[in-house]
């Protein structure tokens, strides 16, 4: 059971998967679970593994404080403390240090959480039930360098004090000694203090080696050198020997309490190191999770798949670091279309898709991720089957048609309503109407089980049987005629052509042979093969271009925003204005009036004299020129009002310039020319194929040729009043803030990863509607996390020409520089 096992997940790539997810392991412990990762039947298992793994992944997106080091595993090494008499070793008190620091630290991190956020992560970090006082006895033993302590015990303290006091007579004795055979000439000048066999010994000329007594501990390779170990210093080092001996069994004697000591509680440490592997092994998960773009997917306990944007994991990995993009699928299995039969030209993807629908069905079943959008649907089988590639065995004496036969007669003994199987190019290998009779038979009986499945083929009589059984849909890998190249991308409902003739005609075989060819098999039958795939083609471009409007049709709704809103301030503005002339007209004309009165009032007292009169009448003349200035200043604001505006307003239709003079010739780089039906004029700077880039007040657009017509002006013509520039030159202004205002470089440092991909798709779509060619990305190094997201986004945008890291003087890996199409 174990090799078919082994056998099934080498042929959809899980083998690889797991090594890739070992690869992100930390302690053994870890690449034991991994080792350990199978396919799961059981539904609350399998989400509970996901929801583990999916909380993880968001733990590295959006937290910085998960510990990331000393995942030890001392599982083997607790595990033999259940013997009495046993003491742990000296490094793994050391791990066991560290790494409980690493336990202590995880359990917290869940508790200082809020308490809605991973919650299948904190019991998991729940079982985890360990008395502190494990941690600090570590820390009284052992340092952070791995050696005891001196306090450990205060006969280890001695035992090091005296070791140090000898230590010192030893180096005093040593270098008198030295001196005095220097100074005889019994050394030479430059001789130092060296330690041989452990031993400190001075250097002696091997005709003076009897000069001063003690011990010959060892010579050089010319024995013009002998090393001496002075008699007064032999004693010594005897007595430090005997020190290092007692320090010796003293650790040991600390070694063994403090093993006797965490004897009682070794179960709950097991679980901590088993709860530690899990985190470890959860992560690597996660972690390969992020680098797939992978997501959690909803999942029911039921059998069905319901799947949007799916991606060949190992083909997404092999194709970014290329810097392509893979092209998703979509695929729906449940009781109302069980089966779904794919056909369409070799190399087209059949078998990619297959092996891709097999290896992410196991992956979830294993508890892993997938790369599909989040609204997919996957439900749990029982059972997975899957027959692909050639598997002929001389040994067993099997044909390729004979093994293909076998592993149909193992399906059929055991499948029912909850089986999976994958079965590709069915009844291949053999006369194409038998094996298309036993493939069409097999498949009826696996109807008949209620199994679930997806199926490639060539064969005609299999595309047929969509139309006998309400629960079996066709479907087809795209290929485009034009190009006469595969599109890799699945669609439901219709079946495929094999394209042989296309294909054939590429690779060069002979016209005569393709012609006697279409004779046989009907031109007809070609040619509606070939106009289903087309339309299926030109839907998917039609589509292409909808999403293009749609972006265009964005931002002119913005623009309509915005004018809508200057309209409003300027009528309110208008309003205000107005009230205020009124308030100060009011104002005037009450000042006039007693101005008037008190004129009066003085030429009466006055009683009519001439002077005073004239006087008076001149007062009232200045009064009066000031208040036509003052209403004149008025008319000049309420003008400056209607002028602002009659401006911001859209103008009426435009009018078609009919008395155009036209050049004909073809376009040059430099022309002046008009867009048809516009009066929008520019100069040509730029021509790329069948589309030309033009400037027109300072902004330059890319139009297709076909609509740009030729003049003989030299400059361009100013805007008329009245005329349609008024129309769009609040646009034009709009587009030249927005490109002053635009940054070529995107800084992405900081932001959380929910926010940093909203940033980027708005700010990539402002660098296309200003036909920006290139773009930076700084998203910095750190984990890496935020720069496989961006990157993963990137490959997977259709406007993206391609990407790459910047130079290493510039900031290499952690900025990605974009060049838009």
């Amino acid at each position: 059971m174990k090799k078919c096992i082994l056998k099934l997940e080498e042929k959809i790539g899980f083998d690889q998967i797991r090594e890739m997810v070992a690869q992100e392991c930390v302690s053994a412990m870890a690449l034991r679970l991994v080792e350990q990762m199978k396919f799961s039947v059981d539904y609350e298992d399998v989400v509970c593994n996901l929801a583990q793994t999916d909380e993880f992944r968001q733990i590295l997106l959006m937290e910085n404080s998960f510990p990331s080091q000393d995942f030890f595993d001392l599982s083997p090494e607790l595990s033999r403390l259940h013997t009495l008499g046993t003491t742990i070793e000296l490094q793994a008190l050391f791990d066991l240090k560290c790494s409980l620091k690493t336990v202590f630290d995880c359990v917290r991190f869940f508790q200082d959480t809020d308490e809605d956020k991973y919650p299948r992560l904190k019991l998991l970090a729940a079982k985890v039930d360990l008395d502190p006082w494990v941690l600090k006895e570590c820390g009284r033993i052992i340092d952070d360098k791995g050696c005891i302590y001196d306090t450990a015990s205060e006969l280890l303290a001695d035992i090091r004090r005296q070791q140090h006091r000898k230590q010192n007579d030893i180096d005093r004795l040593i270098t008198k000694t030295l001196g005095k055979a220097k100074q005889e000439g019994w050394a030479p000048e430059n001789a130092e203090v060296t330690i041989r066999n452990g031993r400190a010994v001075i250097p002696m000329l091997d005709t003076h080696r009897r000069k001063i007594k003690g011990l010959i501990i060892d010579e050089s390779a010319t024995r013009q050198t002998a090393y001496l170990e002075p008699s007064e210093v032999v004693e010594l080092n005897n007595d430090l020997r005997e020190l290092e001996f007692a320090e010796r069994h003293e650790i040991e004697r600390i070694l063994k309490q403090f093993t006797d000591n965490i004897r009682p509680i070794l179960p709950q440490l097991l679980t901590a190191y088993w709860v530690l592997g899990k985190l470890d092994f959860v992560r690597a998960k996660a972690k390969f999770a992020l680098k797939i773009n992978a997501g959690m997917p909803i999942v029911d306990n039921c059998q069905k798949i319901y799947w949007f944007g799916a991606r060949h994991p190992l083909l997404y990995l092999s194709l970014s670091k290329q810097h392509k993009e893979v092209v998703p699928f979509g695929i729906e299995l449940n009781e109302q279309q069980r089966m779904v039969i794919i056909s369409g030209p070799n190399s087209g993807g059949k078998s990619v898709c297959l092996k891709a629908v097999g290896l992410l069905q196991y992956m979830l079943q294993a508890g892993m991720l997938v790369p599909v959008k989040e609204t997919s649907e996957f439900g749990i089988f029982n059972q997975l089957f899957i027959d692909i590639g050639d598997q002929q065995s001389i040994e067993n004496d099997l044909s390729t048609y004979s093994s293909h036969l076998m592993n149909m007669k193992a399906l059929l003994e055991v499948a029912d309503g909850k089986t999976l199987f994958l079965l590709d190019e069915l009844g291949a290998g053999t006369e194409p109407r038998i094996g298309g009779a036993i493939a069409e038979a097999m498949v009826e009986m696996l109807y008949d089980r209620g199994a679930f499945g997806v199926i490639t083929t060539h064969y005609s009589n299999l595309k047929l049987m969509a139309d006998r059984f309400p629960s079996i849909a066709n479907a087809a890998m795209l290929f485009d005629t034009r190009r006469m190249k595969p599109l890799y991308s699945l669609v439901i409902k219709h079946p495929g052509s094999s394209f042989a003739f296309e294909i054939a005609k590429n690779i060069g075989l002979p016209d005569e042979i393709l012609a006697a060819a279409e004779k046989k098999i009907g031109a007809q039958m070609l040619n509606f093969d070939h106009q289903l795939q087309q339309i299926e083609v030109e839907k998917q471009e039609i589509e292409k271009q909808r999403t293009q409007l749609s972006v265009a049709d964005n931002f002119l709704s913005e623009m309509i925003e915005k004018y809508t809103n200057l309209n409003n301030t300027l009528e309110l503005k208008k309003h205000e204005i107005l009230s205020a002339a009124r308030q100060n007209a009011k104002q005037i004309i009450a000042d006039a009036n007693k101005k008037i009165e008190h004129t009066i009032a003085e030429i009466k007292t006055a009683q009519a004299k001439k002077e005073e009169t004239m006087a008076a009448r001149q007062k009232l003349k200045q009064e009066a020129s000031k208040i036509e200035a003052e209403q004149q200043t008025a008319d000049e604001k309420a003008a400056n009002i209607r002028k602002s505006k009659k401006h911001n307003l859209p103008s009426g239709p435009k009018q078609e310039d009919n008395n155009e003079v036209v050049d004909n010739s073809l376009i040059a780089l430099g022309d002046i020319v008009k867009i048809d039906n516009q009066d929008t004029y520019g100069q040509v700077v730029g021509i790329k194929g069948k589309k030309a880039t033009i400037e027109s007040n300072s902004i330059r657009m890319t139009i297709p040729l076909q609509r740009l017509i030729k003049t003989q002006k030299k400059v361009i013509p100013t805007a008329k009043p009245r005329d349609t520039s008024h129309r769009y030159q609040s646009i034009y202004n709009e587009l030249n803030a927005k490109r002053a205002a635009f940054s070529p470089t995107l800084d992405l440092r900081g932001k959380r990863a929910d926010e940093a991909m909203q940033l980027l798709e708005h700010y990539i779509d402002e660098a296309m509607l200003l036909s920006e060619k290139e773009i930076r990305v700084l998203h910095g190094t750190g984990y890496g996390i935020l720069k496989e997201m961006v990157r993963g986004y990137l490959r997977n945008h259709r406007e993206i020409k391609r990407f790459h890291p910047e130079v290493l003087e510039l900031g290499g890996e952690g900025i990605t520089v974009v060049e838009l199409k």
